[in-house]
């Protein structure tokens, strides 16, 4: 038997608010205890089986098909002959690059270290150590960087709080607007020090990642919005998603939906350089006033990273009925950290999904899924970018 963290089956999520706060008040406190899964069982459902180390072999693969999902007729489309197939005026992204409106972009540094974070905790099938934990905090905990933007984080699809996710007390009032402090600091700093300690290396770095994943989600439509007066941050928009790097070569949050999803990525960078393509045309150096062709670009980026984040959680669930040990542990603590964030986008999507989505993984066990259940409700509810 080994210990995880207690997800009870009978309470699934109700609202995005709720479990965000749960999972950040209980700071994955009470213990869960799950049988050894037998690997030779594993290996006779569709050939899936895991080595020496818990992990999968062969890994699930996914292949993305998006012919099913042609883009909107609000979508910008710098790929399809450099835009001159769609709505947008003609404008600066239409050669299909991002072109920087200030050179010195400080979110590119903030990236850098989360795949720094990601090489020390959790890349190549790494078991990180009580030195890994401490070094990888104080790349966290860089000045102006990614705890500094944690603690301020904000998630513009909830209602504008009466004063900034900074001030004493507001966080409380306002968890699911004030993100970053409410929800995700709690997560990190906890995760962090339990690391350091050595306590379940696996499941504190599976944690760290889900957290910094949705922080990163967050922070590009956050700046998308504060681009309004601020152009410079369509900067960090774009640089929160892609590193600050070409579309063929992205790192952080882009780096990991590409490799899923190459059409999803494809589609997100489109939104990118929809939102730079706003800025250009509404003026560029000062107070923009095109909101509607703001949102326009937001909606068309947050629906592609969505997508590419379902397909990240589509992912992890598969590789539920091959892991083992450490590795499933680190599975199981990243999904049940990642998922509560993405009922909010679900339930106005299609309810009953969203329920089926809550339930399972929000279950005692990570051997209680029903994979493909799970798998059946994410396509369901992320079925496009």
């Amino acid at each position: 038997m080994r210990d995880l963290t207690r997800r009870g089956r009978a309470a699934p999520w109700t609202t995005f608010s709720v479990i965000g706060m749960a999972v950040a008040a209980l700071g994955m406190a009470t213990l869960l205890s799950r049988c050894t899964r037998d690997p030779e069982a594993e290996s006779r459902d569709g050939g899936l089986g895991s080595n020496a180390k818990g992990y999968c072999e062969p890994m699930p693969t996914y292949t993305e098909s998006v012919s099913a999902c042609p883009a909107s007729p609000d979508d910008y489309q710098p790929r399809a002959a450099a835009s001159a197939l769609d709505t947008w005026p003609a404008c600066i992204s239409d050669d299909n690059d991002y072109h920087v409106i200030n050179p010195s972009i400080s979110t590119v540094a903030r990236v850098a270290a989360f795949e720094e974070i990601a090489r020390r905790l959790w890349a190549d099938n790494r078991l990180p150590s009580v030195q890994d934990f401490v070094d990888a905090r104080v790349l966290y905990a860089q000045d102006q960087g990614l705890d500094s933007r944690v603690q301020r984080r904000e998630d513009v699809h909830f209602e504008v709080a009466p004063e900034p996710c900074s001030s004493v007390g507001i966080p409380e009032q306002y968890p699911d607007r004030c993100v970053g402090p409410a929800k995700l600091l709690p997560i990190l700093n906890d995760a962090f020090a339990r690391g350091a300690q050595g306590d379940r290396p696996a499941v504190q770095a599976g944690r760290i990642e889900a957290a910094l994943v949705w922080f990163l989600y967050v922070s590009v439509l956050s700046e998308v919005r504060s681009c309004t007066t601020k152009p410079q941050d369509c900067d960090s928009a774009w640089a929160y998603y892609s590193g600050g790097e070409p579309r063929d070569a992205p790192l952080g949050l882009a780096r990991m939906i590409r490799a899923l999803g190459s059409a999803t990525h494809d589609r997100a960078y489109d939104g990118v350089l929809a939102v730079r393509c706003w800025r250009n045309l509404d003026n560029e150096t000062g107070t923009a006033n095109n909101l509607t062709l703001r949102d326009r670009a937001g909606s068309q980026l947050d629906r592609a990273m969505l997508r590419g984040l379902a397909l990240i959680v589509r992912q992890r669930v598969t590789e539920l009925r091959c892991s083992q040990g450490d590795v499933l542990d680190a599975r199981w603590a990243f999904l049940t950290t990642l998922a509560p964030f993405l009922d909010r986008a679900a339930r106005e999507r299609l309810p009953s999904e969203a329920e089926v989505l809550a339930r399972e993984l929000s279950a005692a066990d990570p051997s209680m899924v029903d994979v493909e259940r799970t798998v059946g409700a994410i396509d369901a509810l992320f079925p496009c970018p």
